[in-house]
């Protein structure tokens, strides 16, 4: 059974206004070139945003009430949330980083490739990513839903809320690596300003 303790609901309500708010003012490309607001980037980056906060704000809380007041509050679950948002942030912020192109690579032998053969390397490592990830997200999709039994000690969570971000994560990764390999075959090879959304 969920015990989700008010002062959680309260802390993420004020996180997503927060993020909100710094999605909102300190991205200056949320506008696309036509005017329209690219509402799936914004989204995506509301989610990446959030996460952080939670993150942050959840290990910054469980510090303070570990050292200075442990004698007055107890939040016991401060180390399963903060667990819980860091596992969400990684998997969100690799699909984050697969739709922008930038994901680490070796490029010391893909740089002195002439062009059409860059081409072939980078369509060829789609091709890699998508068969990778298939298998990632149809095994993470069956653990998460073996894991729905369970719960988490502390907040009472199937599971499965913790399972989740693979298959979710890789599903995000396979859309974005098809939209750069279908770019990458249109001849629109992406570059650091197309990374950004409304450019």
């Amino acid at each position: 059974m969920m015990r989700i303790p008010p002062e959680l609901v309260v802390m993420v309500g004020v996180l997503a206004l927060l993020a909100l708010g710094c999605i909102w003012t300190v991205r200056s490309d949320w506008r696309g070139a036509d005017g329209r607001i690219v509402w799936w980037t914004l989204a995506e980056d509301f989610v990446g945003v959030f996460l952080m906060l939670c993150m942050l704000t959840t290990s910054l809380l469980q510090v303070l009430v570990r050292y200075l007041l442990s004698d007055d509050v107890d939040v016991p679950w401060t180390e399963e949330f903060g667990r819980l948002a860091m596992i969400w942030a990684a998997f969100w912020g690799a699909a984050a980083l697969q739709r922008a192109d930038d994901h680490i690579r070796m490029s010391a032998v893909y740089d002195v490739l002439p062009a059409p053969l860059q081409k072939a390397v980078r369509v060829f490592g789609d091709l890699i990513v998508l068969l990778v990830l298939l298998p990632v997200v149809w095994l993470g999709w069956q653990t998460a839903r073996g894991l729905d039994v369970m719960s988490s000690i502390s907040l009472g969570l199937p599971l499965s809320t913790f399972a989740y971000p693979v298959p979710i994560g890789g599903a995000l990764m396979m859309v974005h690596t098809l939209v750069l390999l279908v770019g990458r075959l249109l001849g629109r090879e992406p570059s650091a300003a197309d990374a950004e959304p409304g450019t």
